[in-house]
């Protein structure tokens, strides 16, 4: 039983009730019930498991084992349905990689295109256009000079002409800058509607997590210093924390700030109507 083997540790450890109550903050009572077994005597199955891990963790002991071996010993139906669905989920993965590499295998490969090389009728081309395009060049260039030659012996009687007439004075108008158009008014930024539940979560610290939404358990674990979740639920999601100072949440676009103290055990209830708990009265301390 798993209370015997905290107890167990404890003794190992030449600990007291009293020195487990001081370090995790849950009391005397319920450490005793733990040990002996007695759990109707705990405020609830999601705060036992609370328990379990913070009592675990502060004798350095696996805690998710001590919670697996818990949920063994109380809950057989519920570990074998998980594992069904552990087994099937890899089956499905595996059946898709399967599946994947075999259409890899049917996939012809393509031959590289050959490139391709220059033969000498490539090269008679090339040359001749080349000297095409010489020929033409010296043509303009003969046409350029012979008019430039003609301009410059008309080009004094021009000149001579030109200064005998009364030059005209041309007067331009500056035009007017067209009026920039009104730039249009910055439409109103609109906030986000929520039509379900969203919750959010970011964990300074380890910390043991469970969280039901519209009924369904669908988180329940540990999460490390650093990560972060969220979850969603249509009508109503149901967060419990084992550390709830570790936790940072956020819910529906609205900072909630972190749950409570350091070592507490918190359960929240969130819904589109807006939050409510009653993490003082279900707290694990004294």
């Amino acid at each position: 039983m798993i209370g015997d083997t905290l107890r167990a540790e404890r003794e190992r450890q030449n600990l007291s009730i009293k020195d487990i109550e001081k370090g995790t903050s849950i009391r005397a009572l319920y450490i005793e019930a733990i040990e002996k077994g007695e759990y109707k005597t705990l405020p609830g199955d999601v705060y036992t498991k609370g328990f379990i891990r913070n009592y675990a963790n502060f004798l350095k002991i696996d805690a998710d084992a001590a919670v697996k071996q818990y949920n063994e010993e109380n809950h057989p139906e519920e570990v074998a349905a998980k594992e069904a669905a552990a087994r099937a989920e890899a089956a499905a993965k595996e059946e898709q990689d399967h599946a994947y590499s075999a259409k890899e295998a049917r996939t012809p490969v393509r031959p590289a295109r050959e490139e391709r090389r220059p033969t000498i009728s490539d090269f008679e081309t090339r040359a001749r256009s080349s000297h095409h395009r010489q020929t033409l060049v010296m043509g303009l260039i003969a046409v350029v000079v012979i008019v430039a030659g003609a301009l410059f012996l008309f080009g004094s009687d021009d000149d001579a002409v030109a200064t005998k007439q009364p030059q005209t004075k041309v007067t331009t108008q500056a035009k007017k800058p067209a009026a920039e158009p009104a730039k249009p008014a910055p439409a109103p930024k609109q906030e986000k509607t929520y039509t379900d539940v969203e919750v959010s979560a970011k964990f300074s610290e380890k910390c043991w997590v469970s969280v039901v939404a519209d009924g369904q358990t669908v988180f329940e674990g540990t999460l490390q210093k650093g990560e972060s979740k969220q979850w969603k639920a249509k009508n109503e999601l149901k967060l419990t924390a084992g550390n709830a100072a570790a936790v940072d949440l956020t819910f529906n676009g609205e900072s909630h700030g972190t749950l409570g103290g350091e070592g507490e055990v918190v359960e929240k209830t969130y819904a589109l109507s807006g939050a409510n708990g009653d993490a003082a009265a279900k707290t694990d301390k004294n």
